[in-house]
């Protein structure tokens, strides 16, 4: 099973010399069971991925039978270039990629964004505001098949705590890794361990949606 995958910095694949850090898309991509080209670019948003050509790129790679990942979320609230208005741009723009991979022969589907680790008192408080749920909707619009990380990576991180969630995350001593001296305190990028965590829910819920035996191999039987 062929998977393209689109999206940001916690999917997207990094050097060695970046170590822990590490995307999602990197660690399924680790799978046997797997052939995963991953196009997911740290800072990317809807918006810019379009603009930047990145998803023709992508689009690109695609063969018919082919699963397109789409997953983003983290950058299209913020100022600038990337912005994308969660109302209309960023519900239009997922549109874009569903419409464009169809096109192609591809299967989209749909991921809401990881959850960054906030707590507060203890508890796991959401950072995404109105995209998750936009993505959500435009699943059920598009009829596309849906993987709710957002909220399945909340119930992780809520179960893990406050202390043990760092390890999930880029929470470094300083002097434990060469290319982090002075350490790091980052509750949004993932680390190996979390990023093998979020590939598992990735995997299963492909599973769930009945998407990992290869339309081509089905036709032939």
């Amino acid at each position: 099973m062929r998977l393209i995958v689109t999206g940001d910095s916690t999917a997207a694949d990094y050097p060695v010399d970046r170590a822990p850090l590490a995307g999602w898309g990197q660690a399924l991509g680790a799978r046997d069971d797997l052939e995963v080209i991953n196009h997911a670019r740290p800072g990317a948003s809807t918006r810019s991925f379009i603009a930047t050509g990145l998803l023709d790129g992508a689009l690109e790679d695609v063969r018919g039978g082919d699963l397109l990942l789409v997953c983003f979320g983290h950058n299209d609230g913020k100022e600038g270039e990337r912005f994308s208005d969660p109302e209309v741009t960023f519900p239009a723009n997922l549109r874009r990629f569903v419409a464009t991979g169809r096109a192609r022969g591809a299967t989209p589907v749909l991921l809401t964004p990881i959850e960054r680790r906030h707590f507060v008192d203890g508890r796991l408080r959401p950072t995404h505001g109105r995209y998750p749920d936009q993505a959500r909707a435009i699943a059920r619009l598009e009829q596309v098949p849906l993987i709710d990380l957002t909220a399945e990576t909340a119930v992780l991180w809520q179960r893990q705590g406050p202390e043990d969630s760092k390890r999930a995350f880029m929470w470094l001593d300083p002097g434990t890794w060469a290319a982090y001296p002075d350490g790091q305190q980052d509750d949004t990028h993932l680390r190996a361990d979390g990023a093998v965590l979020v590939a598992e829910l990735v995997y299963a819920g492909l599973a769930a949606n009945g998407l990992l035996t290869d339309p081509r191999v089905l036709a032939g039987r």
